[in-house]
């Protein structure tokens, strides 16, 4: 300051020379650039504080599955619509906001338009997704889907993938909702690889089982008027029925005094094969459970009947049997699974198919002689007990069949949540909502425990990195 007082008191006095000059304009640019500095940093902060505002008021709205637009956004409208009315609330509890949102931001960046608000949305949606892909992590997977009309007419396809976790974990996750003007297969074909593109998932990676959950698809309708067959088969006569409960009861026994299960108060009911309605898809689940608890002794009664079904589904249905972990893996057969191994030429080739012979033989030793396989009650234990131990690896080729076997989707109930779901983001005051926004709304809506965990961070350097925007960010 000293140097600095010492110049402006030679420039008054006329007393300035050229090196003198050229020291004046070294401390003009000194002091222009910190304050330029200063501002910039000033700038920067209050436009995080302004754009922290709007992305939390977007993740409140996406959470509870809220309208996000007002009918009268207008300065004298008491009512502006959620996004607005929040971002009001927000100021009104902290200074910090309600010194640079709304009013009191710049015109030109206040980042809190319908078109920002959709921006903000479709990032939470990408990230969901992006972790949803990482999950996957390159594994199979299988395919449901189901079409229904929203609100507003408009034919919409649900899509979720069923893979298991790196903690051998059966997971469902909604990918997206898309618009289909018609649900031929074609129409849904191309949907689907469109979607795929999108969201950097491989058609490859598609497990050879696709099943289209809808009641108008052949396939699904097919699989049900099977296990209805298969009910009117066991189920039909008494003496069928007395059949089934008494080979139950014989297996009860068994495993009773082998010590594979426990005995108290409300253990070892007596199981029956329960019929599912025609308009609850609930019940199809409860039929698909109980079909699996007497699976067992319903197999042991197709033995007399087998002339009713096709060659193919009971051969599949009796090779997935022999996984069943129950008493000591009494139903483990070496050659169905093999035999079942056969169904996916595309996972077993026949290099993998003469190694997975000697694999089976292995493994079935190392499991019998484990306590902690002892009591698992079926597939889906054994697989998450498989990761923990890290027989997954010990045994790749057996843990890669029991996967596939696993993400066989067998009931419709997470595509029915998703309808369910869109029944709630997309109502009549909704009716002109874009397809896109209601896609990401509801991947946010319905994978709640992923998009929870998403930071402010990770939205908002996507919303810096995407394109260029108006103010310092």
């Amino acid at each position: 300051m000293a140097v600095r007082g010492e110049l402006y008191g030679k420039i008054i006095g006329g007393e300035i020379t050229m090196r003198d000059k050229l020291e004046v304009m070294h401390l003009q640019l000194t002091v222009g650039t910190v304050g330029t500095r200063k501002a910039d940093s000033i700038l920067m902060r209050q436009n995080r504080i302004r754009l922290d505002a709007s992305i939390d008021s977007v993740r409140y709205l996406l959470h509870q599955g809220l309208a996000f637009r007002g009918h009268d956004e207008s300065e004298e409208s008491k009512n502006k619509g959620n996004f607005r009315e929040l971002v009001h609330t927000l100021a009104n509890q902290n200074e910090a906001i309600r010194n640079v949102v709304l009013e009191n931001a710049p015109r030109n960046f206040k980042w809190v338009c319908g078109d920002i608000q959709k921006e903000i949305a479709n990032y939470f949606a990408k990230i969901t997704l992006n972790s949803i892909i990482d999950e996957i992590g390159g594994d199979v997977f299988s395919l449901l889907i189901d079409e229904a009309a929203d609100v507003s007419d408009k034919e919409q396809m649900a899509v979720v993938l069923r893979y298991l976790s790196k903690r051998g974990f059966i997971i469902e996750r909604l990918v997206g909702i898309e618009h289909v003007k018609e649900t031929s297969a074609t129409c849904l074909k191309a949907t689907l690889q469109k979607l795929f593109t999108e969201i950097g998932l491989s058609i490859k990676q598609l497990q050879l089982v696709i099943v289209a959950v809808s009641k108008k698809h052949d396939d699904i309708a097919d699989f049900f008027y099977m296990i209805s067959v298969l009910f009117n088969v066991v189920g039909a006569s008494c003496k069928r029925k007395d059949m089934i409960r008494e080979k139950h009861r014989e297996e009860v026994t068994k495993a009773i005094g082998s010590g594979q299960i426990s005995t108290g108060t409300g253990l070892n009911q007596e199981q029956t094969l329960q019929r599912a309605g025609d308009t609850r898809w609930g019940s199809h689940y409860r039929t698909l459970s109980s079909l699996v608890k007497l699976f067992p002794s319903v197999m042991s009664i197709l033995k007399y009947f087998d002339d009713r079904f096709n060659e193919v589904n009971s051969a599949l249905l009796g090779h997935m049997a022999s996984f069943t972990p129950k008493d000591s893996f009494a139903a483990f057969n070496l050659d169905s699974l093999v035999k079942l191994a056969e169904f996916y030429p595309d996972d077993f080739d026949s290099r993998k198919l003469d190694d997975l012979g000697p694999e089976l033989r292995t493994y079935i030793d190392n499991v019998r002689v484990d306590e902690r396989f002892a009591n698992l009650d079926g597939i889906a234990d054994l697989a998450k007990l498989m990761v923990e131990t890290n027989k997954h690896i010990t045994f790749p080729l057996v843990y890669h069949l029991l996967k596939l076997v696993l993400i066989l989707p067998v009931a419709t109930a997470s595509v029915e949540r998703c309808f369910s779901a869109m029944n709630v983001v997309k109502k009549k005051l909704r009716y002109k909502m874009g397809d896109q926004f209601m896609s990401d709304c509801l991947i946010c809506y319905v994978e709640k425990d992923i998009f929870s965990t998403i930071t402010n961070d990770a939205v908002f350097n996507i919303f810096k990195a995407v394109k260029d925007r108006k103010g310092t960010l």
